[in-house]
């Protein structure tokens, strides 16, 4: 892995939970070493160890209390016949993560990250697209359109407007750490609703003049979510966000406020990446790149029998590509990735056959939780998976 530069910072822990002392050196380069105390890379600013003594007593209390206390709200529910989660579909969102990330494709970020184009044919969002299409779903492409400052507006508008033309969903994504220079020295583009507001702004007034709409929904890029975010959120007008990733390092909201459920936040609804417990205790998203059908079968029906209002497949657009290097490496792609491929397909095949799921967009969520404020109230739980599903 390539260093960056090196900078002295103060206390911080690193993803194997190592104390560092100040004065130690680190890598800044990863795309996780933004202001964080937990974090694989040590913070590069002075993190303020009750920070961090704080934060690491809200990931042990939710990871050992959240699942307890989820499993007892489940129990409560059935013994007292409360059945509003009956009252609602199980609605299933299909979210791509579109975003050209240099390191991956150094060549060609936009056409081979986006598009997918590798040997003549395109793996990317028009694949997503065909595929989806086969079975009448939309698809809900959040899309990075802070690209614009590393490669200009043409190509990501045409992104855009391809998107909304073939009947699908473009809604907002960012990575400020990829496209912002200064990105990584600043604590407050992260933490004050001023920084947070100076690039999400930006970034959602590109996607308002590139759709010709205004932006309702988000998903944060690498989960980087703090309260100042959705305060900024609620003032840009955005509606919905996407990004609460259970356990993520990088998810600075109190975790047990919404697992897998949908919830409001400081008034926006969040709407999380759907997990499980894997047979460590491990959180995993569903993901194409790593989730078979069988398993999404398994948490899908788990879901639904709980109540939980809904379950989010995820992807990037150049999920269906096999790169030569590490996530952070200067890499090129070196082939099709036919299970990747195979995965999205039978996901699809199983949301088709499975009676009571609605597929939707992030705006008919968002018009159906507005209708329907009690659907907040569908239980939250985090299904525990069985060794034969895995």
């Amino acid at each position: 892995m390539k260093h960056g530069n090196k900078k002295t910072v103060s206390s911080a822990a690193c993803g194997k939970n190592q104390i560092l002392s100040i004065g130690e050196q680190c890598c800044v380069s990863c795309h996780s070493s933004t202001y964080f105390p937990f974090c694989c890379h040590p913070c590069p600013i002075r993190v303020n160890p009750w920070l961090r003594l704080y934060f690491s007593k809200q990931r042990v209390g939710d990871a050992v209390f959240s699942p307890l206390l989820n499993r007892l709200k489940s129990a409560t529910s059935l013994l007292t016949g409360n059945r509003t989660q009956k009252q609602h579909p199980h609605f299933v969102v299909i979210t791509i993560d579109n975003e050209a990330r240099r390191e991956r494709s150094p060549e060609a970020p936009v056409d081979r990250l986006f598009w997918g184009r590798y040997q003549g044919r395109e793996y990317g969002i028009p694949m997503i697209m065909d595929m989806a299409d086969a079975f009448g779903f939309p698809a809900i492409f959040f899309t990075d359109t802070l690209t614009v400052r590393s490669y200009g507006k043409e190509p990501i508008r045409e992104v855009c407007q391809e998107v909304l033309r073939r009947g699908h969903d473009c809604a907002l994504h960012s990575h400020p750490e990829l496209h912002i220079p200064d990105y990584q020295d600043r604590f407050d583009y992260y933490w004050t609703d001023e920084g947070v507001r100076s690039w999400l702004g930006e970034a959602s007034d590109y996607l308002a003049e590139f759709t010709g709409q205004p932006t309702r929904a988000y998903r944060a890029g690498g989960y980087r979510v703090s309260p100042a975010s959705f305060r900024a959120m609620r003032d840009i007008g955005i509606e919905a966000d996407f990004s609460s990733l259970l356990g993520h390092k990088q998810c600075m909201i109190d975790a047990s406020y919404c697992n897998n459920a949908v919830r409001k936040y400081d008034g926006v609804y969040e709407v999380p990446v759907s997990v499980y417990h894997d047979v460590k205790g491990t959180p995993r998203k569903l993901d194409v790149n790593w989730r078979t059908p069988e398993t999404f079968r398994w948490h899908l029906q788990e879901a639904m029998a709980a109540g939980v209002l809904c379950t989010t497949i995820f992807l990037h657009s150049w999920s269906f590509l096999k790169f030569d290097a590490t996530w952070l490496e200067a890499t090129e792609a070196v082939g099709v990735d036919e299970e990747a491929i195979a995965n999205f397909q039978g996901m699809l095949e199983v949301v088709s056959e499975t009676p009571g799921t609605q597929v939707v967009s992030s705006l008919e969520l968002i018009d159906y939780l507005k209708a329907n404020p009690d659907a907040l109230n569908a239980p939250d739980t985090i299904p525990a998976i069985r060794p034969a599903a895995a």
